[in-house]
């Protein structure tokens, strides 16, 4: 039987009604994140009381920039069976964990690139090994004409996903000096915002209008053949554009190098780009597969998987030998979503040794 991720079907006009479904078809697996968090917290002396002190301040501004969202979100505490802290503690996590950026690397490949009127966005999303089981699809129809699939971890908003209007967004972890200071947009709430919109343009600017509390990147994609990726501050944004039909992204800034705080090998953008400029013209999903699934760990080296260790390549496996749970990372999905045919391509786990299913919108 095919590994994959279980599939929540929301279709509801009313928000609250959408975290409803989303809460009670996805219970089990926030259950299974709580305490996995609480876990998680506890191993770095911070207990889930103070996590739920920390998440309610982002509260009072979620109810003025985000409303619908933050509906949502009581509406999954409500349909899973738990608070609301809860809830907002696993849509918090970023802005609260900031854990050393080895979170993903997503790209974008227009018609220029690919030559047959096709645009995807990709991504391997790498995080803790226990996230997998607890990760979810959701499939949304607002019943107003917005329809979205993304993945997510359950009792978040979303992770990455797209739409029926072709907008897609996913997002990778960064860290700057500029970080710190007041509560801003969760930004599990944020893509869920962006989500909503209907061309890139109006995606865009919400994601520059956005406040922000902590960095982190946004590649951005629409099949008005149009991306960009753009690298967010509490206080500035840097974008970059692609070249030849393809931008690129790990965890580390490009366009504002000056402020990056990350120290890991800064390689994994330039590799996916190297390997799909291979297929330059003629790219292809299956091409896309098989960039994600590449191992080599540095520049130029052999892919020796498994012989070696592959702990900062494309596609991250756990490193061998006894393992702390809270300190290795693995590749948790990888995902391509055709943004023009309105179908995505998702693998649970390494995509080297998985199956990508595919999901209609």
């Amino acid at each position: 039987m095919m590994n994959r991720f279980t599939l929540v079907k929301i279709k509801s006009a009313d928000p609250f009604e959408r975290g409803l479904q989303y809460g009670a078809q996805a219970a089990a697996q926030i259950l299974g994140g709580i305490e996995n968090y609480k876990r998680h917290f506890l191993a770095r002396n911070l207990s889930w009381e103070e996590i739920g002190r920390r998440s309610a301040q982002y509260l009072p501004l979620l109810e003025r920039e985000c409303p619908a969202e933050l509906t949502e979100a009581r509406g999954v505490a409500q349909g899973a069976g738990v608070e609301l802290g809860d809830v907002m503690a696993l849509n918090c996590r970023y802005e609260l964990l900031k854990d050393k950026p080895k979170e993903c690397t997503s790209a974008s490949i227009l018609t220029e690139a690919t030559g047959s009127g096709k645009v995807f966005l990709a991504q391997n999303w790498d995080y803790r090994p226990w996230v997998m089981d607890n990760a979810v699809i959701i499939s949304i129809d607002d019943c107003e004409g917005t329809r979205i699939l993304g993945i997510a971890e359950a009792g978040q908003l979303v992770r990455n996903g797209f739409n029926s209007h072709g907008v897609g967004i996913c997002a990778n972890n960064l860290t700057s000096t500029l970080d710190g200071g007041e509560p801003g947009i969760p930004v599990t709430f944020l893509r869920r915002r962006v989500l909503n919109s209907k061309n890139f343009k109006e995606a865009e600017k919400l994601i520059y209008e956005g406040k922000r509390s902590v960095s982190c990147n946004y590649m951005l994609a629409s099949g008005e053949d149009l991306a960009a990726d753009l690298e967010t501050t509490p206080k500035k944004v840097f974008r970059l554009t692609p070249e030849s039909g393809i931008v690129t992204h790990a965890n580390h800034f490009v366009a504002g190098a000056e402020y990056c705080t990350a120290h890991d090998n800064k390689f994994r953008d330039k590799m996916l780009r190297k390997i799909l400029l291979e297929s330059h013209g003629h790219i292809t999903k299956e091409d896309i597969f098989q960039a994600l699934s590449n191992h080599e760990t540095f520049p130029g080296a052999a892919d020796t998987y498994p012989q070696a260790d592959c702990i900062e390549a494309l596609c991250t496996h756990l490193p061998k030998g006894e393992l702390d749970p809270n300190g290795v990372w693995q590749t948790i999905a990888s995902v391509v979503y055709d943004l023009r045919a309105g179908s995505a391509y998702i693998c649970k786990g390494t995509p080297c040794c998985g199956e990508y299913v595919r999901y209609d919108l």
